[in-house]
């Protein structure tokens, strides 16, 4: 009776190795590198392996910091699916069979969201236009973030990538008038109109920057492209010369300033209130009346109310 177990023993063991034997006959090994559109290895890509058929299997890896990736099957006689997925990049999903026995290399290319957005083919090298987009975009994320030099290298990339990217213009124009570099931002926005005359924070720095230079021609020439872009915009533009040129004693052009500011917005309530103190130094008493009661009823918390009344009051 024992020696009988014992053969008993031996032939289960021997099957279980045959077993074994025939799964590791049966594996097989897919690996291969993870690219961006670019070229670029995506590293800490999540790659999870399922098989449609069996809802309870899953197996999980992640690409390496050089982007690279391998996953083991136990058993290749199988259509497995492969999903490939990682914040800021378009999932990927496939599902393909692997040779037994084999190891074989399947090279994966993922998207970036913008790359995808923009349409480009998986294979399809980008065009200079493309690159500049996505290097524009690295830019303004770092502005974003407050890193100011970098997004000004990228900015400056792109253009070399596309000189006719209006945006990295602007964004370059901006750059260099807020550091209150007026020059260097004028010259940046004049790029920008150049390339879309409808630019409206193109023509806010050029009315801005122009003035900062003492061009004030050039200035009112552009608040008034900017009025006929973004009416609102252009007559707050308009309004902020008219109070350079009232402050300086030039009533007349002061005026035209706020009439044009205005006409732009009327729904603006302190151009009223300098309208009216304009018509006031002009002796038109009928007009400023107008005016300073219309900014009364549309602002009558405003600090300069009580001045308003005053007048209004005088003006009786």
């Amino acid at each position: 009776m024992s020696r009988h177990r014992h053969t008993a023993a031996w032939i289960l063991a021997l099957a279980a190795a045959g077993a074994s034997a025939l799964l590791a006959v049966a594996q097989g090994r897919v690996h291969g590198s993870i690219t961006d559109e670019t070229g670029k290895p995506v590293p800490g890509v999540k790659i999870t392996v399922t098989l449609p058929d069996v809802g309870s299997f899953k197996v999980e890896e992640k690409s390496d910091s050089k982007g690279n990736y391998a996953v083991t099957l136990v058993d290749a006689t199988r259509v497995y699916t492969y999903r490939f997925e990682k914040e800021g990049y378009q999932t990927l999903e496939q599902s393909f069979k692997v040779p037994i026995s084999s190891n074989e290399k399947r090279d994966i290319q993922m998207l970036t969201l913008e790359a995808a957005r923009l349409g480009v083919a998986a294979g399809r090298e980008l065009s200079n236009a493309d690159k500049a987009v996505l290097v524009f975009n690295e830019g303004a994320e770092a502005a974003q973030q407050g890193d100011e030099a970098t997004a000004k290298t990228k900015f400056e990339e792109a253009i070399g990538l596309d000189p006719d990217l209006g945006a990295a213009w602007t964004a370059l124009a901006t750059l260099s008038f807020t550091g209150k570099d007026y020059a260097r931002a004028v010259e940046h926005a004049e790029k920008a109109h150049a390339l879309d005359a409808q630019d409206a924070k193109a023509l806010r720095i050029l009315a801005e920057g122009y003035q900062q230079l003492g061009q004030t021609d050039k200035a009112r020439a552009i608040a008034v492209e900017l009025a006929a872009v973004d009416p609102k915009a252009g007559a707050m533009d308009l309004y902020n010369q008219g109070v350079r040129e009232y402050n300086a004693g030039n009533m007349g052009e002061a005026l035209a300033l706020f009439e044009q500011a205005v006409a732009g917005d009327s729904g603006f309530a302190k151009t009223h209130f300098m309208l009216g103190m304009c018509y006031v130094s002009q002796g038109d008493s009928a007009k400023a009346k107008q005016h300073l009661e219309t900014f009364v009823g549309m602002a009558p918390s405003d600090p300069d109310a009580a001045t308003a009344k005053e007048m209004l009051a005088y003006l009786k």
